[in-house]
């Protein structure tokens, strides 16, 4: 497969990551919750989060597989060792760290989950999603300076 093709989806991935990412967190979420006026959220936001997080896990794949080819046509280890290395090791802590945020927020607090909202209490699902929407503001904090240390990755290169 051709390298430039690779990047291209790693890119298509990326972008529609961060964009869903900011879309539903800077744009959906406070609209509906100005809308409503309350702390739960309603069926709309729920089915779009529960849609978003089949996007996310189909890009979260993409960014593993074409990054993983990335970086063995770049030519593996020879480069690890320099400044580029260093640089490309950072970007990869960064992104484990949002990728076990993003498990955390789907599989642990789950905060759109209808079927575990009927036996809950409805102070305990505020905090879940209270915790969820923070959890969230972190993978949005950490995606976007992973794409800071990738431009500057790029500029490396």
């Amino acid at each position: 497969m051709p390298l430039f093709f690779v990047v291209w989806i790693h890119l298509i991935a990326a972008i529609t990551f961060i964009g869903g990412l900011i879309y539903l967190h800077l744009v959906l979420r406070p609209v509906l919750h100005s809308q409503l006026k309350e702390p739960e959220p309603n069926e709309v936001l729920r089915k779009t989060s529960q849609r978003f997080r089949t996007i996310t896990w189909v890009s979260l794949i993409a960014l593993v597989l074409t990054g993983a080819f990335n970086m063995l046509s770049e030519g593996g280890s020879a480069r690890i060792e320099t400044e580029w290395g260093v640089v490309l090791m950072l970007k990869l802590f960064l992104f484990a760290i949002a990728f076990g945020l993003v498990l955390i927020h789907d599989f642990v607090l789950d905060p759109y989950a209808s079927s575990s909202q009927q036996s809950v209490k409805p102070q305990v699902v505020t905090s879940n999603i209270r915790r969820a929407a923070f959890v969230q503001q972190m993978i949005l904090a950490l995606t976007l300076i992973i794409l800071l240390v990738a431009t500057y990755l790029s500029s490396m290169y």
